[in-house]
């Protein structure tokens, strides 16, 4: 981080943050529109045009990212590694990363699964298994852009220039929260989801600032969200990415618990893995295992 550098209030910060988000979003829709008419001429996709849709969808991310890194490099003039982008052993961070988020997902689901609250989906309406390998493939890699844009935006950018501008403490504030709020407008969104999405922004804030990486955060966003929802076939914060997935499972009992038709991240089993997340990376700090320090 470059303290010298001059840095936005936090108005300001938040409103920036708002347009690269949702200005970028609206750029790389447009920017889609010819390669919907493009890919819907390979069989995948003409044959499950939900799967294009969604795939569209996640790619408009990336234009996200491309405002994010004009502003950092242009008008900034800082480095992408000065957001936690550095070259060095990149691929490594990233996957154990996506390791991370793998794991986290799949205890929520194990918990959920040993006490009933998992059923087997008997007759799929998606391409489930084998047969959806080849789609699986597809969203994860939208998944990828649409997972390390948002920790970008949040974690790189924001975070990082709330933290120079003010302390760490108001940046992982500010940043994990608008991040819970950024989701305020999902299908069937409750309270515990914004809740535990504030914990996801937390834990993932908390990891950036004690590696100063954001390569792991983006691999465990990615693997989050692709677990919920084309590894297990759950909902991803609220909307259907029904397209394809390994194993198709449906939630069933108490929504407090389940997080419903909202997906796991929503339920309470969520909620507790996540504070015993955040408990862990505050262990292993005590312990010295970070070497960068609040």
């Amino acid at each position: 981080m470059v303290s010298q550098k001059k840095y936005p209030n936090f108005i300001w910060a938040i409103i920036l943050s708002l347009i690269f988000l949702y200005g970028g979003s609206i750029i790389g829709e447009i920017l889609t529109i010819p390669l919907y008419i493009i890919f819907l001429k390979i069989p995948l996709f003409f044959y499950n045009q939900n799967l294009l849709l969604l795939f569209l969808n996640l790619l408009t991310f990336a234009t996200i990212s491309s405002l994010v890194f004009f502003r950092v490099k242009v008008i900034e003039r800082r480095s992408l590694s000065s957001i936690g982008l550095n070259k060095n052993n990149w691929l490594k961070k990233y996957l154990l990363g996506f390791f991370i988020g793998l794991v986290m997902m799949s205890i929520i689901v194990l918990i959920l699964l040993s006490f009933g609250y998992i059923t087997i989906e008997k007759n799929p309406i998606q391409p489930v298994g084998v047969s959806a390998i080849s789609s699986v493939l597809v969203i994860l890699f939208g998944w990828i852009i649409q997972g390390a844009t948002e920790e970008i935006v949040t974690r790189g950018w924001l975070l990082n220039v709330l933290s120079n501008k003010y302390n760490i403490g108001v940046g992982l504030l500010i940043s994990s929260t608008l991040f819970g709020l950024m989701h305020l407008s999902n299908p069937n969104v409750n309270y515990i989801a914004v809740i535990n999405i504030i914990l996801v922004g937390l834990f993932y804030g908390f990891y950036v600032i004690k590696t100063n990486d954001l390569w792991a955060v983006c691999g465990m966003h990615t693997a989050w969200n692709f677990a919920q929802g084309n590894l297990f076939g759950f909902e991803v914060s609220g909307i259907d990415v029904s397209v394809g997935s390994l194993i198709d499972l449906n939630l069933v009992g108490s929504d407090f618990v389940t997080g419903g038709i909202f997906g796991p991240e929503a339920g309470i089993v969520a909620t507790f893995i996540l504070l015993v997340s955040i408990g862990i990376l505050l262990f292993i700090d005590k312990k010295g295992y970070f070497q960068v320090n609040l």
